[in-house]
């Protein structure tokens, strides 16, 4: 195995020492949390030459095939605490939310894929027997550092990407929640991202909410599709806000008769487990289609895949002139906004769109505010006196 030292440059104009690990045409990095002050800080040189002593240490300590935490002292609070390997105790938790019916099948997925993250920073460290009593800030940093650096978003294995912020945020956010769990279960005394400062952290991203404006729906209902049924089920979404998990499981038996006409009826939303009842206005009924002595059991909607409605969508998007990046999701915002733009009030958009807080519905609140300044504006510059 060939080791080496290489340092990344940061904002601040410091370097990140990192040890890079070539193996059988496998490469992979570790994190030593040291750092390379600029030659003009104070006492650069010295605290230059310190840390390239203790990362050359490290370096030669993993030649010869030694884990620095086997060296180092027990802090005393590993022999109080249950000796749980990392990765077994992972298996463990994220099998009892499995289990657990008050957690989606979405957040499920979302934890084995950041417990399958963990594996991948631990195996790339050659320590997947690691134990939980080593867990410290230091390995949090690392496991960060790995996340956004170095692991790869494999879910098209021909074009891996980095993740995105929103992604890493998320991630993040399932890491803290299991490790707060193992210290209410007593196999960890704290939770040592806490001991993170806020550069440290992955910060949490304001996640842009593309909608369509009242002009760009009806371009868009104009415009010619390769799928008419993806053309149907968006626009189907646009005036009830369900999720493409929503529309691709809707069944007839989810239609219907009320007194007051026909409603979408849900009883767990596939992302929140959350029950939710829709009316059908005549703008969601024109793209119902025609149920043809369908069963109660039978798909309203026969649709593809996800990426392959995506796709459509954007094609659509370009022949209609709309220059915005339109996904499927792109429905569910429009009716949120559209629907707060017609004078719709917060608690009710939310009830609608199956929200289990009123801060979710604030977002398009803030976007339709914005458009209303806009017009108020242009009110006021028509009528300026010249």
């Amino acid at each position: 195995m060939k080791i080496t030292i290489r340092t990344r440059t940061l904002k601040t104009g410091s370097r990140s020492i990192y040890l890079d690990f070539y193996e059988k045409g496998k490469r992979w990095s570790e994190y030593l949390n040291l750092f390379l002050v600029p030659d003009d800080a104070p006492d650069a040189r010295r605290l230059n030459e310190a840390a390239m002593a203790k990362a050359n240490e490290i370096k030669s300590k993993r030649m010869l095939g030694i884990d620095e935490d086997e060296t180092e002292a027990d802090n005393g609070n590993s022999k109080q605490l249950p000796k749980r390997i990392f990765v077994d105790w992972l298996d463990s938790h994220i099998e009892g939310i499995r289990r657990n019916p008050s957690y989606s099948p979405a957040t499920y997925r979302n934890y084995r894929s950041c417990v399958n993250i963990i594996k991948e920073y631990l195996k790339y460290h050659r320590r997947p027997r690691f134990l939980m009593s080593k867990i410290d800030k230091k390995f949090i940093v690392g496991l960060l550092d790995f996340m956004k650096n170095t692991y790869k978003n494999t879910k098209s294995p021909d074009n891996p990407k980095d993740m995105s912020l929103h992604t890493l945020h998320l991630h993040q956010s399932t890491l803290v929640r299991m490790l707060n769990a193992a210290v209410k279960e007593g196999v960890m005394d704290k939770n040592p991202f806490y001991a993170l400062g806020r550069h440290e952290r992955i910060a949490k991203q304001q996640s842009e909410r593309e909608y369509l404006t009242k002009e760009e729906l009806l371009a868009l209902i104009e415009a010619p599709t390769t799928n008419e049924t993806t053309k149907r089920a968006f626009l189907f979404c646009c005036f009830t806000g369900l999720r493409y998990s929503d529309v691709s499981a809707l069944t007839w038996r989810n239609i219907k008769q009320i007194n007051d006409g026909l409603v979408v009826s849900i009883q767990s939303m596939q992302k929140t487990g959350k029950q939710v009842t829709i009316p059908l206005n005549q703008s969601a009924l024109n793209w119902l289609p025609d149920r043809n002595g369908c069963k109660p059991g039978e798909k309203v909607f026969d649709m593809t895949c996800l990426s392959a409605c995506d796709r459509c969508l954007k094609k659509m998007a370009v022949a209609a002139g709309i220059e915005k990046n339109v996904s499927f999701h792109t429905s569910r915002h429009s009716m949120a906004t559209l629907s707060l733009a017609a004078g719709g009030d917060l608690y009710t958009v939310g009830k609608l769109l199956g929200h289990t807080s009123i801060n979710s519905t604030q977002v398009y609140a803030d976007v339709v505010m914005g458009t209303k300044i806009e017009a108020v504006n242009r009110i006021s510059k028509y009528f300026q006196i010249k």
